[in-house]
Protein backbone atom coordinates (compact mmCIF):
# COMPACT_ATOMS: atom_id res chain seq x y z
CA UNK A 1 0.00 0.00 0.00
CA UNK A 2 1.50 3.27 -1.19
CA UNK A 3 2.19 5.91 1.78
CA UNK A 4 0.17 8.91 1.82
CA UNK A 5 2.03 12.02 2.07
CA UNK A 6 1.30 14.47 5.28
CA UNK A 7 -0.93 17.21 4.66
CA UNK A 8 1.28 20.49 3.36
CA UNK A 9 -0.60 24.05 3.61
CA UNK A 10 -0.26 25.90 0.51
CA UNK A 11 1.99 28.62 0.98
CA UNK A 12 1.16 32.52 1.62
CA UNK A 13 2.52 34.79 -0.69
CA UNK A 14 1.32 37.86 0.56
CA UNK A 15 0.56 37.65 4.60
CA UNK A 16 -1.26 39.99 6.64
CA UNK A 17 1.84 40.64 8.66
CA UNK A 18 3.51 42.75 5.95
CA UNK A 19 1.30 45.38 7.05
CA UNK A 20 3.56 45.86 10.09
CA UNK A 21 6.43 46.99 7.58
CA UNK A 22 4.27 49.01 5.57
CA UNK A 23 3.07 50.94 8.64
CA UNK A 24 6.68 51.05 9.85
CA UNK A 25 8.06 52.30 6.27
CA UNK A 26 5.23 54.83 6.38
CA UNK A 27 5.77 56.07 9.50
CA UNK A 28 8.96 56.89 8.72
CA UNK A 29 8.80 58.55 5.52
CA UNK A 30 5.49 60.95 6.94
CA UNK A 31 7.66 61.69 9.50
CA UNK A 32 10.60 62.75 7.83
CA UNK A 33 8.25 64.33 4.66
CA UNK A 34 6.92 66.58 7.09
CA UNK A 35 9.75 67.23 9.34
CA UNK A 36 11.42 68.76 6.08
CA UNK A 37 7.69 70.46 5.06
CA UNK A 38 8.18 72.40 8.44
CA UNK A 39 11.97 73.24 8.12
CA UNK A 40 11.20 74.82 4.60
CA UNK A 41 7.18 75.31 3.54
CA UNK A 42 5.63 76.58 6.44
CA UNK A 43 4.39 80.20 7.99
CA UNK A 44 3.73 79.48 11.36
CA UNK A 45 2.36 83.02 12.43
CA UNK A 46 -0.73 81.90 9.96
CA UNK A 47 -0.77 78.12 10.67
CA UNK A 48 -0.40 77.70 6.61
CA UNK A 49 1.97 76.31 4.19
CA UNK A 50 3.80 79.29 2.35
CA UNK A 51 3.24 77.29 -1.28
CA UNK A 52 0.03 75.37 -0.24
CA UNK A 53 0.79 73.41 -4.09
CA UNK A 54 0.28 69.82 -3.64
CA UNK A 55 3.51 69.10 -5.57
CA UNK A 56 5.04 70.52 -2.72
CA UNK A 57 2.91 68.42 0.19
CA UNK A 58 5.60 66.32 0.74
CA UNK A 59 3.42 64.67 3.72
CA UNK A 60 0.25 64.54 1.74
CA UNK A 61 2.08 62.25 -1.05
CA UNK A 62 4.09 60.08 2.27
CA UNK A 63 0.37 59.64 3.35
CA UNK A 64 -1.01 58.70 0.45
CA UNK A 65 0.82 56.18 -0.60
CA UNK A 66 1.46 54.39 3.03
CA UNK A 67 -1.83 54.63 3.71
CA UNK A 68 -2.71 52.79 -0.23
CA UNK A 69 0.06 50.55 0.90
CA UNK A 70 -1.30 49.29 4.27
CA UNK A 71 -4.48 48.60 2.55
CA UNK A 72 -3.20 46.57 -0.11
CA UNK A 73 -1.80 44.31 2.13
CA UNK A 74 -5.10 44.16 4.68
CA UNK A 75 -7.16 43.57 1.94
CA UNK A 76 -5.47 41.13 -0.24
CA UNK A 77 -3.30 39.13 2.01
CA UNK A 78 -3.40 36.21 3.54
CA UNK A 79 -4.09 34.93 7.36
CA UNK A 80 -4.01 31.30 6.60
CA UNK A 81 -3.38 28.33 9.20
CA UNK A 82 -0.56 26.22 9.09
CA UNK A 83 -0.23 22.45 8.81
CA UNK A 84 2.46 20.57 10.76
CA UNK A 85 2.20 16.74 10.43
CA UNK A 86 -0.03 16.16 13.49
CA UNK A 87 -0.26 19.69 14.49
CA UNK A 88 -2.55 22.68 13.25
CA UNK A 89 -0.45 26.16 13.78
CA UNK A 90 -3.90 28.80 14.12
CA UNK A 91 -2.86 32.21 12.55
CA UNK A 92 -3.15 34.75 15.58
CA UNK A 93 -5.39 36.60 13.41
CA UNK A 94 -8.12 33.84 13.03
CA UNK A 95 -8.38 33.13 16.35
CA UNK A 96 -11.41 34.10 19.01
CA UNK A 97 -11.31 37.24 20.99
CA UNK A 98 -11.38 35.28 24.10
CA UNK A 99 -8.53 33.42 23.41
CA UNK A 100 -6.50 36.58 21.72
CA UNK A 101 -6.96 38.59 24.39
CA UNK A 102 -4.91 36.70 26.41
CA UNK A 103 -2.20 36.56 24.19
CA UNK A 104 -1.89 40.26 24.90
CA UNK A 105 2.35 41.49 25.22
CA UNK A 106 2.85 42.83 28.57
CA UNK A 107 4.64 45.65 26.51
CA UNK A 108 1.28 46.61 25.68
CA UNK A 109 0.33 47.46 29.20
CA UNK A 110 3.03 49.05 29.77
CA UNK A 111 2.32 51.39 27.06
CA UNK A 112 -0.83 52.24 28.68
CA UNK A 113 0.65 52.89 31.65
CA UNK A 114 2.66 55.85 29.79
CA UNK A 115 -0.08 57.28 28.34
CA UNK A 116 -2.16 57.42 31.07
CA UNK A 117 1.06 59.32 32.63
CA UNK A 118 1.36 61.82 29.66
CA UNK A 119 -2.39 62.36 30.03
CA UNK A 120 -1.83 63.29 33.61
CA UNK A 121 1.26 65.53 32.95
CA UNK A 122 -0.76 67.70 30.20
CA UNK A 123 -3.62 68.01 33.28
CA UNK A 124 -1.05 68.87 35.62
CA UNK A 125 0.80 71.43 33.41
CA UNK A 126 -2.20 73.09 32.33
CA UNK A 127 -3.69 73.81 35.78
CA UNK A 128 -0.22 74.87 37.17
CA UNK A 129 -0.11 77.38 34.86
CA UNK A 130 -3.68 78.84 35.21
CA UNK A 131 -2.60 78.42 39.00
CA UNK A 132 0.69 80.37 38.53
CA UNK A 133 -1.19 83.23 36.47
CA UNK A 134 -3.63 83.52 39.23
CA UNK A 135 -1.19 83.57 42.37
CA UNK A 136 0.51 86.51 39.84
CA UNK A 137 -2.37 89.06 40.47
CA UNK A 138 -3.42 87.56 43.67
CA UNK A 139 -3.06 90.40 47.00
CA UNK A 140 -4.09 90.19 50.22
CA UNK A 141 -6.85 92.82 49.22
CA UNK A 142 -8.15 91.16 46.51
CA UNK A 143 -7.73 87.50 46.71
CA UNK A 144 -8.44 85.60 43.67
CA UNK A 145 -9.01 81.92 43.93
CA UNK A 146 -6.33 79.50 42.87
CA UNK A 147 -8.44 78.03 40.13
CA UNK A 148 -10.54 81.08 38.80
CA UNK A 149 -11.12 81.54 35.67
CA UNK A 150 -11.36 78.19 34.46
CA UNK A 151 -14.30 77.53 31.72
CA UNK A 152 -16.84 74.79 32.41
CA UNK A 153 -15.82 73.03 29.64
CA UNK A 154 -12.25 72.62 30.71
CA UNK A 155 -13.64 70.86 34.12
CA UNK A 156 -16.12 68.25 31.93
CA UNK A 157 -12.51 67.84 29.96
CA UNK A 158 -10.37 66.76 33.12
CA UNK A 159 -13.53 64.98 34.89
CA UNK A 160 -13.44 62.54 31.51
CA UNK A 161 -9.41 62.77 31.37
CA UNK A 162 -9.20 61.22 34.88
CA UNK A 163 -11.77 58.49 34.15
CA UNK A 164 -10.16 57.72 30.56
CA UNK A 165 -6.30 57.21 33.07
CA UNK A 166 -7.93 55.23 35.63
CA UNK A 167 -9.26 52.99 32.45
CA UNK A 168 -5.77 52.89 30.66
CA UNK A 169 -4.19 51.88 34.03
CA UNK A 170 -6.82 49.58 35.04
CA UNK A 171 -6.63 47.69 31.72
CA UNK A 172 -2.74 48.00 31.78
CA UNK A 173 -2.91 46.35 34.99
CA UNK A 174 -5.05 43.69 33.36
CA UNK A 175 -2.69 42.92 30.58
CA UNK A 176 0.56 42.53 32.87
CA UNK A 177 -1.76 39.99 34.92
CA UNK A 178 -2.30 37.69 31.91
CA UNK A 179 -5.67 38.23 31.96
CA UNK A 180 -6.25 40.74 29.20
CA UNK A 181 -8.55 43.19 28.34
CA UNK A 182 -11.79 42.96 30.60
CA UNK A 183 -15.59 43.85 29.59
CA UNK A 184 -15.25 46.30 32.31
CA UNK A 185 -12.17 47.89 30.28
CA UNK A 186 -13.91 47.91 27.49
CA UNK A 187 -17.16 49.94 28.43
CA UNK A 188 -15.00 52.54 30.01
CA UNK A 189 -12.94 52.69 26.70
CA UNK A 190 -15.84 54.47 25.43
CA UNK A 191 -14.68 57.38 27.54
CA UNK A 192 -11.68 58.22 25.13
CA UNK A 193 -13.85 59.02 22.53
CA UNK A 194 -15.81 61.60 24.27
CA UNK A 195 -12.69 62.89 25.91
CA UNK A 196 -11.60 63.45 21.84
CA UNK A 197 -14.94 64.70 20.70
CA UNK A 198 -14.41 66.87 23.66
CA UNK A 199 -11.20 68.23 22.36
CA UNK A 200 -12.41 68.67 18.63
CA UNK A 201 -15.27 70.66 19.96
CA UNK A 202 -12.76 73.06 21.97
CA UNK A 203 -10.77 73.65 19.18
CA UNK A 204 -13.41 74.86 17.14
CA UNK A 205 -15.08 76.92 19.79
CA UNK A 206 -11.70 78.58 19.87
CA UNK A 207 -12.09 79.41 16.13
CA UNK A 208 -8.58 77.87 15.96
CA UNK A 209 -7.98 77.38 12.19
CA UNK A 210 -8.10 74.33 10.99
CA UNK A 211 -8.18 74.42 6.92
CA UNK A 212 -6.59 72.25 4.65
CA UNK A 213 -3.08 73.12 4.51
CA UNK A 214 -2.90 74.13 8.54
CA UNK A 215 -1.17 71.84 11.37
CA UNK A 216 -4.48 71.90 13.14
CA UNK A 217 -5.69 69.08 10.81
CA UNK A 218 -2.99 66.44 12.00
CA UNK A 219 -4.58 66.75 15.32
CA UNK A 220 -8.16 66.62 14.26
CA UNK A 221 -7.09 62.96 12.23
CA UNK A 222 -5.21 61.93 15.31
CA UNK A 223 -8.15 62.50 17.46
CA UNK A 224 -10.73 60.89 14.94
CA UNK A 225 -8.99 57.80 14.09
CA UNK A 226 -7.34 57.03 17.44
CA UNK A 227 -11.60 57.22 18.64
CA UNK A 228 -12.34 55.00 15.68
CA UNK A 229 -9.97 52.60 16.71
CA UNK A 230 -10.88 52.37 20.62
CA UNK A 231 -14.35 51.99 19.82
CA UNK A 232 -13.39 48.90 17.54
CA UNK A 233 -10.75 47.51 20.24
CA UNK A 234 -13.99 47.79 22.90
CA UNK A 235 -15.88 46.08 20.42
CA UNK A 236 -13.37 43.16 19.44
CA UNK A 237 -12.02 42.30 23.13
CA UNK A 238 -15.87 43.10 24.61
CA UNK A 239 -17.30 40.45 22.72
CA UNK A 240 -19.44 42.28 20.51
CA UNK A 241 -17.23 41.74 17.04
CA UNK A 242 -19.01 41.69 13.84
CA UNK A 243 -17.24 40.53 10.68
CA UNK A 244 -14.69 42.76 10.44
CA UNK A 245 -14.26 44.43 13.66
CA UNK A 246 -10.54 43.39 13.85
CA UNK A 247 -9.51 44.68 10.26
CA UNK A 248 -10.82 47.70 10.88
CA UNK A 249 -8.86 47.75 14.62
CA UNK A 250 -5.76 46.71 12.19
CA UNK A 251 -6.30 49.95 10.32
CA UNK A 252 -7.76 52.79 12.36
CA UNK A 253 -4.62 51.56 14.75
CA UNK A 254 -2.26 52.05 12.11
CA UNK A 255 -3.41 55.38 11.07
CA UNK A 256 -3.70 57.27 14.67
CA UNK A 257 -0.13 55.83 15.09
CA UNK A 258 0.98 57.55 12.57
CA UNK A 259 -1.11 60.94 12.38
CA UNK A 260 0.11 61.26 16.29
CA UNK A 261 3.94 60.63 14.78
CA UNK A 262 3.75 62.82 12.14
CA UNK A 263 1.64 65.60 14.17
CA UNK A 264 4.21 65.10 17.35
CA UNK A 265 7.65 64.59 16.35
CA UNK A 266 8.30 66.84 13.54
CA UNK A 267 6.84 70.11 15.95
CA UNK A 268 9.50 68.88 18.40
CA UNK A 269 12.31 68.65 16.19
CA UNK A 270 11.57 72.04 15.19
CA UNK A 271 12.42 72.80 18.28
CA UNK A 272 15.57 72.10 17.80
CA UNK A 273 15.98 72.49 13.73
CA UNK A 274 14.69 76.43 13.85
CA UNK A 275 15.23 79.45 16.06
CA UNK A 276 12.80 79.97 18.29
CA UNK A 277 11.44 83.53 16.74
CA UNK A 278 10.62 81.52 13.39
CA UNK A 279 8.60 79.00 15.12
CA UNK A 280 6.67 81.60 17.44
CA UNK A 281 3.32 80.87 16.50
CA UNK A 282 3.41 76.60 16.18
CA UNK A 283 1.23 74.69 17.79
CA UNK A 284 2.95 72.89 21.34
CA UNK A 285 2.83 69.65 20.74
CA UNK A 286 0.15 67.38 22.71
CA UNK A 287 2.30 64.73 24.83
CA UNK A 288 -0.63 62.78 25.33
CA UNK A 289 -0.05 61.68 21.23
CA UNK A 290 2.94 59.82 21.90
CA UNK A 291 1.05 57.86 24.31
CA UNK A 292 -1.61 57.61 21.21
CA UNK A 293 0.96 56.54 19.02
CA UNK A 294 2.65 54.01 20.86
CA UNK A 295 -0.50 52.22 22.69
CA UNK A 296 -2.24 51.36 19.07
CA UNK A 297 0.26 49.67 17.75
CA UNK A 298 1.37 47.94 20.88
CA UNK A 299 -2.16 46.09 20.76
CA UNK A 300 -2.35 45.52 17.76
CA UNK A 301 0.83 43.62 17.41
CA UNK A 302 -1.46 40.68 19.57
CA UNK A 303 -2.41 40.10 15.62
CA UNK A 304 0.85 39.26 14.29
CA UNK A 305 2.02 37.57 17.77
CA UNK A 306 3.12 33.87 17.73
CA UNK A 307 0.82 31.26 15.82
CA UNK A 308 -1.09 28.80 18.64
CA UNK A 309 -0.68 25.12 18.30
CA UNK A 310 -3.17 22.40 18.12
CA UNK A 311 -3.06 18.52 17.79
CA UNK A 312 -5.27 17.13 15.20
CA UNK A 313 -7.00 14.01 16.46
CA UNK A 314 -6.28 10.88 15.11
CA UNK A 315 -7.59 9.65 11.35
CA UNK A 316 -9.04 6.60 10.56
CA UNK A 317 -7.22 6.05 7.97
CA UNK A 318 -8.23 2.43 7.06
CA UNK A 319 -11.79 3.45 6.42
CA UNK A 320 -13.64 6.45 4.55
CA UNK A 321 -15.01 7.35 7.46
CA UNK A 322 -13.85 9.25 10.36
CA UNK A 323 -16.34 7.84 12.56
CA UNK A 324 -18.73 4.68 12.80
CA UNK A 325 -22.46 4.48 13.28
CA UNK A 326 -23.31 1.98 16.19
CA UNK A 327 -27.04 0.96 17.02
CA UNK A 328 -27.40 1.85 21.10
CA UNK A 329 -29.93 -0.74 22.25
CA UNK A 330 -32.43 1.27 24.88
CA UNK A 331 -31.30 -0.94 27.81
CA UNK A 332 -27.79 1.22 27.07
CA UNK A 333 -29.48 4.10 26.91
CA UNK A 334 -31.37 3.69 30.21
CA UNK A 335 -27.96 2.99 31.88
CA UNK A 336 -26.25 5.91 30.95
CA UNK A 337 -29.44 8.08 31.63
CA UNK A 338 -29.44 6.46 35.27
CA UNK A 339 -25.58 7.51 35.44
CA UNK A 340 -26.69 11.13 34.63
Amino acid sequence: MKEKKPYKASKVILDKKLSLVAYAITLVGAVAARTIQLNTNMDFAMGKYIDPSLSKNYTFWALLIGFALIFAVMIFGKSRDKAIKSCILINPMRLRADRLNKKISPHAGAALFIMALLIAFEIFMKFSAIAEANLAISTEDNPVFIFAGVPLMDWVLFAVELITIVTLISTGTNIMKGEGISRGNCVFMMFFPIWKLLEVFAMFSENQLVGLYSEKILILFTAMTSSMFFLCAARFFGGWEKKHSRFWMCIFGYAASIFAAVSVIPRYIMYFAQDYTKIDGMASPAVSDIGIAVVTIALIAVFWSTYVYRVMPKLNLTGKRRWTKTTMSSKGMSDINDQV
